[in-house]
């Protein structure tokens, strides 16, 4: 298990002994200001990793599985719609399982005409492995890498209708929240939106998300003439978190 397995054990005295723990599995990271880099910084109101050039900002905040669930809760009845997280225990190992990695990128271009980011160009780096976004369906993209959203929900499709129009909620929810490379971002502007990675495996303690060839501005034909990459490094802590049931419950 390891923290690299067991983060955290909380103990409540009283009925423990007669009720077998809850079992949470735990993702925490923390952003990592690169040494000597200036042009990097942590804002202190949501404690998300910033890269500022020239008055442009990339700001990039991990989401945990609870925000997620707070962002995208239940529909009135009850069905769990939200696209990023399992609801279900898995029987096995008798917690939840992270169903993706996401991360909440926001661009604020103060300064420049027109800049724009294209997810296609974002890639998390674990250890050895680099991994691709996923698209909720923009043409071209699982040609140029992603992964598709459209093909993951009807891989899970079921035959019934109820399974239907729950993959279609939350295929309306992908289309809103995921970042799309809808037009440039103009000066004064700003866009926000969602980058989602697969799940890391349990033993990585550390990751990138590198977003390469970022354009900082265009020539007459609307092709980039200048770029940047940015790199936003997070050391992770994760593994299961085991809580004792509370007297009386």
């Amino acid at each position: 298990m390891g923290l690299q397995g067991l983060i955290a054990l909380v103990i409540v005295w009283g009925c423990a002994g007669l009720i077998p723990p809850e079992l949470i599995y735990n993702v925490r990271m923390d952003p990592v200001l690169p040494e000597g880099r200036g042009d990097y910084s942590i804002d202190l109101e949501d404690s998300s990793l910033v890269f500022s050039k020239e008055g442009l900002l990339i700001k990039v905040r991990y989401l945990t599985s609870d925000e997620l669930n707070e962002r995208y809760p239940p529909l009135f009845d009850g069905r769990h719609v939200n696209p990023y997280t399992y609801e279900a225990k898995d029987p096995e190992l008798g917690y939840i399982l992270p169903r993706f990695t996401v991360f909440d990128v926001t661009i604020i271009n103060n300064t420049y005409a027109k800049v724009e980011l294209d997810p296609a160009r974002a890639l998390m780096i674990s250890g050895d492995e680099t991994y691709r976004y996923y698209d909720p369906g923009r043409e071209g993209a699982v040609a140029l890498g992603a992964n598709s959203f459209t093909k993951y929900y009807k891989v899970e499709l079921g035959t019934s209708g109820n399974d239907r129009e729950i993959n279609l909620e939350r295929m309306g929810i992908l289309y809103k929240t995921v970042y799309h490379r809808h037009r440039p971002i103009f000066r004064g502007d700003r866009r926000s939106g969602l980058l989602v990675f697969d799940p890391l495996p349990e033993d990585n303690d550390e990751l990138t998300l590198r977003i390469d060839d970022f354009v900082l501005a265009f020539d007459a034909s609307d092709s980039p003439l200048e770029v940047v990459d940015a790199d936003f490094r997070f050391h992770i802590q994760q593994g299961i978190v085991k809580i004792a049931p509370q007297k009386g419950k």
